[in-house]
C-alpha cells in the first residue's frame, strides 16, 4: 500500500482563535476564483507525486476485500497487511480492518485511505459504514481532485457521500508542498453536492500572517452562485481618503440576485450601493442605486441610480429602458466611474425604446432625456428631449443589383428649461434612396439617387422672423466606382492588391438659415467621409456639395491564411463648387477646392508588431490637422508595449498628446504594468500609472499607483491593490477595470 505523502498538508496543533490584522468582518462568503491550469506558471501541478488509488468496477451490492491475512468469524471479518476493500465507486486501504457484514461497518486502525473517485481521505483510522456511506475518522489529511483543494483536520465526520465535517481544520487550494495561504477554522464543512464550503471561527492566513478573521464564512467549491459577504475591496484616493467596500451578495433565486455594498470613505462618509439583477424568459435587467448621506466634504446627500431593462414582448416587438440619474455634476469625479459613466461623460442619457422588427423594416419609438454631469458644460449645452422620436428603417434587395432604402423620422423636441428661449417643435424627415451595383470582383460600378424631405412645425420659434412651418427638399445623386488589381509577391506567398476608386457626388444648395438646430453637428472629417455626401450628423442641415473623390488603396495578404499584413490608403475630395450650407448661418462659405489629404494605414509585421495610423494634411495651410498613430509590440503572451500619438487642430477642442503603456513580464511570474499619458499642448501629465502583478501557483497580487489630472486642474493620487486567493476569494479595489481602460491589449492574469 502506498504510504501517506510526506508533502501533504502538514500536521498542526488545534488552531488558536486569534484576531490579527483583521478587516473586521462579521461574516464572509467568498467569490471563487478559478484559474485554468494552463494559466498558472510552470511547476504548479497540484499533486504531482500523489498516487491516486485505482477503483474497481463491481456489480451492485458486492464488496471485495484483498489482504495478506484474512480471518472470518461468522459475520465478522478481520484482515491485516495491505488491506484493500472495494465497492462500486469506492476504495478503502488500511493496515488493519474489522468488517461487520451484518451492520456494514468497517473499523480501521493505522494508516488508512478512503477514496471515492474525487475525495481522498488519509487518516489514522476510524469507522466507516459502507451501506449508509457515513463514518468518523481521526487525524485526517484530505485531497479533492475536482476543486482542486487539500487540507487537514484533527477529526472528521462523513454525514453523506458528498458531505464532510472537519474539526480543527485547515483548507487551501495551493499545490502540495506550497503553503502560501491557509483557511484555518474550528469547524469546516464541505458539501460537494451543493458546491458550498462553510467554516466557523475562521482565519485566513497569507504567508503566515492572518489577514482576515470571521466567526462564520461560506464559500463556493465550484462556480455555482451562493449568498454571503464578498471579500472587501480597499484602497486610498485623493478625493475619498481610505476607501473600504464590503459587498454582500444575496442569491435570491436562480434568476434573481442582489448585491449590497457598504462603502466606507474616510473623507466622505458611508455610501450604500445596491445592485439588483433579474432574468426571465422574456425580460432581464439591472437596477443599480448608490447613496451617500451628508457628504463630509460638501454637506449634501449624494446619489447615483441606473436602471437598464429589456423585454421581449413578442418575437418581433422589444422594449428597452435605459435610465440614469445623479445628484450632482461632480459625482463621478469624486467617487469614480459607474459602469459606462466616467469623469469625461458630458451627460447621462435616459431613454425608452419600443422596437418592431421585420425582415424588410424596423419601426422604433423612443422617448429620450438627458442630464448634464460635466461641471464645465452650461445648461444651454443640454441636448433636447425627444418626446417622442419615431423612426422607420426599411430596405429591400430587388435582384439584379437593384436595392432601395428608406429612413424616416418623426420627432418632437422639448426642453426642460422653457426659459431658455431656444426653439421647440416637431420635425418629420423622409430620406429614400435607390441604388444599383454591378460587381465583377475586379470592377464595381454603383450609382445611387435619393431625395431628403424635412418639415418643421415650431411651437416656439426662437427668433421673431422665423416661420412656424418650414420645409426643405433636397435631391442627391452619387456614383461610386473602382477597380481591384492583384499580383502575387514574395515568391507567391503574398498577394498584393491595387485598388483605385472614384466617387462622384452632387447635392444642390438649399437655403436653410431659418431651420433651427435641434440635434445636428458637423461630422468629423476622416478617410471614411471621402465617400459620403453627409457633412452633418442629423437632419437639421443637408450640406450642399459637388465633388469628386479620388482614392487609392493597396493591401498585402498572406496567400494561405488570407490574413491582411498591410493596408495603405490615400484619398482627397475635389470640390467643383463652394459649400454654402453651414451649421451656423453666420459662418463663412467653404471655398477650398480640395479637402484635407486623408491617409490611413495598418500594418502587421510577423506576429509581434502591429501599427495603425490616420493623418489629415491641409495642403493649402501646409499643416497636419489630425495625426493619430499607434504602434504595438507583443512578442509573446502577456508582453505588450503600446506607443501612441494623437494631435488634432479643432480650436478650443485641440489636443496634442502622447500615450505610452506597457505590460511586460519581468520574470515568469511577475509582470510590470505602466502608462504615461502626456499633453504636449498643456505640458503636463494627464495620467501616470505604475504597478506590478504577480502570479503564483495559488494566488495573485496586483499593486498599482495612479496619478490622474482632473477637471478642476488638480491631481488625484490613488493606490489600487488586489489579492486573489485561487478557489477562495479576491480582494479587489478596481484594478482590472482600470488597467483594461488604460492599456490597449491588456490581458489580466487570473
Amino acid at each position: 500500500m502506498s504510504r501517506r505523502p510526506a508533502s501533504s498538508a502538514p500536521r498542526r496543533h488545534p488552531i488558536a482563535r486569534q484576531v490579527a490584522v483583521s478587516l473586521g468582518l462579521a461574516a464572509a462568503g467568498l467569490i471563487p476564483v478559478t484559474v485554468p491550469a494552463d494559466d498558472r506558471p510552470s511547476g504548479c501541478a497540484f499533486a504531482p507525486e500523489i498516487e491516486w488509488p485505482e477503483l474497481r468496477t463491481l456489480e451492485g451490492g458486492l464488496t471485495e476485500i484483498d489482504a495478506d491475512h484474512v480471518r472470518r468469524d461468522g459475520e465478522r471479518i478481520s484482515a491485516t497487511g495491505n488491506v484493500h476493500l472495494f465497492e462500486a465507486g469506492r476504495r478503502l486501504d488500511t493496515d488493519f480492518l474489522e468488517y461487520d457484514r451484518a451492520s456494514g461497518t468497517a473499523r480501521t486502525e493505522g494508516d488508512t485511505r478512503l477514496f471515492d473517485g474525487d475525495l481522498l481521505l488519509h487518516t489514522e483510522g476510524g469507522e466507516y459504514r459502507l451501506d449508509a456511506e457515513t463514518g468518523e475518522f481521526r487525524r485526517i489529511d484530505f485531497l479533492v481532485q475536482s476543486i482542486p483543494a487539500r487540507g487537514s483536520a484533527e477529526r472528521g465526520v462523513q454525514h453523506a457521500p458528498h458531505l464532510h465535517d472537519f474539526e480543527d481544520a485547515e483548507y487551501t487550494t495551493c499545490p502540495v508542498g506550497n503553503d502560501s495561504w491557509w483557511l484555518r477554522t474550528g469547524d469546516l464543512e464541505l458539501d460537494r453536492e451543493s458546491g458550498v464550503g462553510v467554516a466557523r471561527n475562521a482565519t485566513i492566513r497569507f504567508k503566515g500572517v492572518p489577514i482576515t478573521y470571521t466567526p462564520y464564512i461560506n464559500f463556493p467549491l465550484d462556480d455555482r452562485r451562493k449568498s454571503g459577504f464578498l471579500l472587501p475591496s480597499a484602497g486610498t484616493g485623493g478625493r475619498t481618503g481610505f476607501d473600504l467596500a464590503t459587498p454582500w451578495y444575496w442569491n435570491i433565486a436562480p434568476n434573481y440576485d442582489a448585491t449590497f455594498t457598504p462603502r466606507i470613505m474616510a473623507d466622505r462618509g458611508v455610501m450604500l450601493g445596491t445592485e439588483f439583477r433579474y432574468l426571465q424568459p422574456r425580460h432581464h435587467g439591472v437596477l443599480d442605486v448608490r447613496y451617500l448621506p451628508d457628504d463630509r466634504e460638501t454637506g449634501e446627500d449624494r446619489h447615483f441610480a441606473q436602471w437598464r431593462h429589456q423585454t421581449r414582448i413578442t418575437s418581433n416587438l422589444n422594449l428597452r429602458l435605459d435610465a440614469a440619474d445623479v445628484s450632482d455634476r461632480e459625482y463621478f469625479f469624486d467617487f469614480g466611474n459607474s459602469d459606462r459613466y466616467a469623469g469625461s461623460t458630458p451627460y447621462l442619457r435616459r431613454s425608452a425604446d419600443l422596437t418592431w422588427n421585420q425582415p424588410a423594416y424596423r419601426l422604433r419609438t423612443r422617448i429620450e432625456d438627458y442630464q448634464i454631469v460635466d461641471p464645465e458644460l452650461s445648461a444651454a449645452g443640454e441636448p433636447y428631449q425627444r418626446l417622442p422620436q419615431i423612426t422607420l428603417e426599411a430596405g429591400e434587395y430587388l435582384g439584379h443589383g437593384l436595392s432601395w432604402d428608406l429612413d424616416t423620422e418623426l420627432v418632437r423636441f422639448e426642453r426642460s428649461e422653457d426659459q431658455s428661449g431656444r426653439p421647440l417643435g416637431t420635425r418629420i424627415d423622409l430620406n429614400p434612396e435607390v441604388r444599383w451595383r454591378h460587381d465583377t470582383g475586379g470592377f464595381f460600378f454603383e450609382p445611387a439617387f435619393g431625395v431628403r424631405h424635412t418639415r418643421y412645425e415650431l411651437d416656439r420659434r426662437g427668433q421673431d422672423d422665423r416661420p412656424e412651418s418650414i420645409s426643405r427638399t433636397v435631391p442627391r445623386a452619387s456614383i461610386d466606382t473602382g477597380l481591384i488589381f492583384e499580383r502575387p509577391i514574395a515568391g507567391g506567398q503574398r498577394l498584393q492588391t491595387l485598388e483605385p476608386r472614384i466617387f462622384y457626388g452632387y447635392v444642390p444648395y438649399r437655403d436653410q438659415n431659418d431651420i433651427p438646430i435641434f440635434d445636428t453637428g458637423e461630422a468629423d472629417f476622416s478617410f471614411d467621409n471621402l465617400f459620403s455626401l453627409d457633412r452633418f450628423v442629423g437632419a437639421d442641415r443637408v450640406g450642399d456639395t459637388h465633388q469628386v473623390t479620388t482614392a487609392l488603396t493597396t493591401r498585402i495578404f498572406d496567400q494561405q491564411t488570407g490574413r491582411e499584413r498591410l493596408s495603405l490608403s490615400a484619398g482627397q475630395i475635389h470640390y467643383l463648387e463652394d459649400r454654402e450650407v453651414r451649421r451656423n448661418p453666420n459662418a463663412p462659405v467653404l471655398d477650398a477646392s480640395t479637402s484635407d489629404l486623408a491617409l490611413e494605414g495598418r500594418v502587421r509585421i510577423g506576429d509581434a508588431w502591429d501599427g495603425r495610423g490616420s493623418i489629415l494634411y491641409n495642403q493649402d495651410a501646409g499643416e497636419t490637422t489630425l495625426a493619430a498613430v499607434s504602434v504595438g509590440y507583443s512578442p509573446r503572451e502577456r508582453a505588450r508595449i503600446n506607443v501612441g500619438y494623437r494631435q488634432r487642430e479643432a480650436g478650443a477642442r485641440s489636443i496634442d498628446q502622447t500615450d505610452i503603456s506597457v505590460m511586460w513580464p519581468v520574470t515568469e511570474r511577475i509582470d510590470a504594468i505602466g502608462r504615461w499619458n502626456y499633453s504636449l499642448q498643456e505640458e503636463r501629465d494627464l495620467e501616470l500609472l505604475a504597478g506590478l502583478q504577480y502570479r503564483s501557483c495559488c494566488y495573485g497580487i496586483r499593486v498599482v499607483a495612479r496619478r490622474a489630472y482632473s477637471f478642476d486642474e488638480t491631481y488625484d493620487n490613488s493606490i489600487y491593490f488586489q489579492l486573489t486567493l485561487d478557489g477562495l476569494a479576491r480582494f479587489d479595489s478596481g484594478v482590472d477595470s482600470l488597467l483594461r481602460e488604460g492599456i490597449a491589449g491588456y490581458d489580466a492574469r487570473p
